[in-house]
Formats: structure tokens, C-alpha cells, sequence
């Protein structure tokens, strides 16, 4: 019985020194994700022209107004650029309507319906930069957060 009695007193003490050991450090906690950015506000600035072709150049097809204005909202825009004297028809139209997605790093690049003019830039903290071509006139535009 002394016996029977030694021996359990080693297999309390096994199990009670076995129940303090560590298995290793803590789990350490998952490394912080950064927030998303968001884009979004009313962008005001100036749009000006860099390039037209010379059919335009005597028409002043790519007159536009130097003053642009767009509201981004959940990551997106539109932009509708008046050609106030180009004339319509049927392979013309007034204005250009873009509508615009902004990626997750302030990137964009969108195109008209038609494919005929593409809006490509980048929004850099509350600064908006980019460039319009078309067949006919380019045109690089800033515009600041407000």
C-alpha cells in the first residue's frame, strides 16, 4: 500500500509540475491593416489644352471651359466635358461623359461610351492630376479637394 501511495504521490506531482510548463510564447496578434483611403469630396480646378488636330484648330472644336469641377462619391465620378463648338451630328456630340472608377490606390482610367476620348490619372492625398485624349484634342487637368 506504501507503494501504491508512493506512486500516486509521483503522478500528482507529475501532473501538477506538467500543468505549470509553457507550451511556448503567447500567440502574437494578427499585424494592423491600414485603412482604407478614401477619394471622396468635390474636386474643383482648371482643365487646359495640350494638343488638337488643325481641322479642329479652325473651328475651335476643342474649346472647352478652363474651369472643372467633379464630386467623387464611394470611389466614383462622372465628368461630362462640353464641346460647346463642335457641332453635333451623327458622329458628334456636344459634350464627353465619363464615368469613373477610382481604384484603391487613386488611380483611374475610364473611357466614353462611344470610346471615343479616354480620361486617364491619379488622386495623390487631395490632389487630382490627369489627362483627356481624344481623336481630335488632349487636354491635362488639376484639381484640388475642397
Amino acid at each position: 500500500m506504501r507503494a501504491e501511495a508512493a506512486n500516486l504521490a509521483n503522478i500528482i506531482l507529475i501532473a501538477a509540475m506538467s500543468g505549470c510548463a509553457t507550451s511556448g510564447p503567447p500567440p502574437t496578434s494578427p499585424p494592423a491593416t491600414a485603412a482604407p483611403v478614401s477619394f471622396d469630396g468635390s474636386y474643383q480646378g482648371t482643365i487646359r489644352l495640350t494638343s488638337e488636330a488643325s481641322t479642329s484648330v479652325q473651328n475651335n472644336w476643342c474649346d472647352t471651359p478652363p474651369v472643372m469641377s467633379v464630386s467623387v462619391q464611394n470611389g466614383a465620378f462622372s465628368y461630362v466635358m462640353p464641346h460647346p463648338n463642335l457641332p453635333q451630328g451623327q458622329d458628334h456630340s456636344l459634350s464627353l461623359t465619363f464615368a469613373v472608377t477610382v481604384a484603391p490606390d487613386g488611380s483611374f482610367d475610364a473611357s466614353t461610351v462611344n470610346g471615343g476620348a479616354e480620361m486617364t490619372g491619379h488622386i495623390t492625398g487631395s490632389r487630382m492630376v490627369g489627362q483627356i485624349n481624344g481623336s481630335g484634342c488632349g487636354y491635362a487637368f488639376t484639381a484640388d479637394r475642397s
